[in-house]
């Protein structure tokens, strides 16, 4: 890749984060990202960081095992789902709490959930298994997509995926649930990324933790989320899709 890339993409994830106000530099970033930063390079660079994790990161576990049945009447009243990201300030993703940095935990949980139906998942431990081989920079940049992919393959389910909006109908309709990695904002990357699980029943598709009353809108494909979620401002990075067993 490009050194000057590198460096843009490393200056992108870091004013993502910490951007309240649109200065002239995170400007002038935010429009070349829309011209000249594809999904590979994305990827590339959140691969690089996830290698780089050191994994000083404090033991969540115990904690994390203990909020999440503070949360178990929530989960219950939507559906067995997580839907109320803002209200996870009590559980921990490295050195943040996942009410900031928790989207794709959540989505993995709620894919998880849909194909099993146990509602005795530990979702704990999930979050430490992500921790030891997903987070970025102790969380500050939340999860690597394609280490949930791994994931999900290391417990026994196959999964195909792409960064190739061509490919996302296909896998919608072959897999039985996926997860939808997205910029929330493809005018302002500055808004940030976001992970959303996505799954099915009886032929429609319905989208999970992406603000109020989310899941209960059905669509008719992939691309059909894409274009209607976030009032059609949403840009697509990557889709895992996960089989059943």
């Amino acid at each position: 890749m490009c050194p000057i890339k590198i460096i843009f993409l490393f200056s992108f994830l870091l004013f993502s984060s910490n951007c309240s106000d649109q200065s002239s530099f995170s400007t002038y970033l935010n429009r070349f990202s829309q011209n000249s930063i594809g999904n590979t390079y994305l990827l590339f660079i959140i691969e690089v960081m996830r290698k780089r994790n050191n994994h000083r990161l404090p033991d969540n576990y115990a904690k994390n095992k203990a909020a999440f049945k503070n949360h178990a009447i929530a989960i219950r009243n939507n559906n067995g789902y997580i839907e109320d990201q803002q209200n996870y300030k009590d559980m921990s993703f490295g050195i943040k709490p996942l009410s900031f940095n928790g989207c794709g935990l959540i989505a993995t949980y709620n894919v998880l959930y849909y194909l099993t139906k146990k509602e005795d998942i530990n979702f704990a431990s999930i979050i430490k298994d992500l921790e030891y081989d997903g987070i970025l920079f102790g969380g500050l940049f939340g999860t690597s997509m394609k280490a949930i992919d791994d994931y999900f393959r290391k417990i026994g389910y196959r999964t195909k995926s792409s960064s190739n909006i061509r490919d996302y109908d296909k896998i919608g309709r072959e897999t039985d649930a996926s997860i939808l990695t997205i910029y929330n904002n493809a005018y302002n990357i500055f808004q940030g990324l976001h992970f959303i699980a996505i799954t099915k029943e009886r032929g429609k598709y319905f989208v999970h933790n992406n603000g109020e009353y989310s899941s209960n809108t059905a669509y008719n494909s992939i691309t059909d989320v894409l274009c209607r979620i976030n009032s059609g401002k949403s840009k697509h990075v990557y889709l895992t899709g996960v089989y059943k067993n």
